[in-house]
């Protein structure tokens, strides 16, 4: 029904080198505002802080996407989206080595939703996802109807995936937006692997009812979520 979003982000969003090495180089400037060259290292402090240096690039490559793509579900703009996921990580280098290493998953996107919810609630914005996340049969060059039917489809989508529970909602969210596996949305929802699927299997059953409901002319058009 709904596609991982790898199409819905422009290639700069995908850019290891433009965005991840950016939010890298940022956060690590913030956490280090003053030059520490001179500064004395205790023995064994190097260790540490290369373990974390690469703890928070294994974390950076790992996560990043998944999170600019949670994040613009809820803002609609890709490079609000990609603020938000910046300052994520600006407040990880600060507090990685005070936190649950087995914990991440669920700080990080616990994180990022309150930020997105914060700029959902400043700039009072309806949460849009670009047409392009649509898993929609579509021509190469779609003509201007096409098009329009693309946008009312996504309106529509939009607008029954705001209407689950709010757990289905997280859950559909997680796995169609952010395209996280069931394992990691278990790490992020903070519940069992089992639960992720029933959550996933009874949002998208209650998507199709609704969106039959609508009696949508696209609804034949919509691949199933679910094997």
């Amino acid at each position: 029904m709904v596609e991982r979003m790898e199409a819905g982000l422009p290639e700069r969003a995908m850019d290891d080198q433009t965005v991840g090495h950016g939010t890298m180089n940022l956060a690590l400037r913030e956490n280090n505002p003053q030059d520490t060259r001179h500064v004395p290292v205790m023995p064994g402090e190097h260790d540490l802080m290369s373990d974390t240096h690469d703890l928070f690039l294994e974390t950076l490559r790992r996560y990043e996407r998944p999170l600019i793509r949670y994040a613009h579900g809820y803002t609609g703009d890709l490079e609000d989206a990609r603020d938000i996921v910046q300052d994520v990580f600006v407040k990880l280098s600060q507090h990685l080595a005070t936190l649950d290493h087995e914990r991440l998953a669920p700080w990080l996107f616990t994180v990022c939703r309150n930020r997105a919810l914060d700029h959902h609630r400043k700039h009072q914005r309806l949460i849009v996802m670009e047409t392009e996340t649509l898993d929609l049969e579509a021509s190469a060059d779609p003509a201007p109807n096409d098009a329009m039917e693309k946008r009312e489809t996504a309106t529509a989508l939009r607008e029954l995936i705001e209407t689950l529970p709010v757990r289905q909602r997280e859950a559909v969210r997680l796995k169609f937006i952010a395209g996280l596996d069931y394992q990691q949305i278990s790490a992020a929802m903070q519940t069992s692997i089992g639960n992720v699927g029933y959550l996933i299997h009874h949002g998208v059953a209650a998507l199709k009812t609704k969106w039959q409901a609508h009696d949508q002319p696209q609804t034949a058009k919509l691949k199933p979520a679910l094997a």
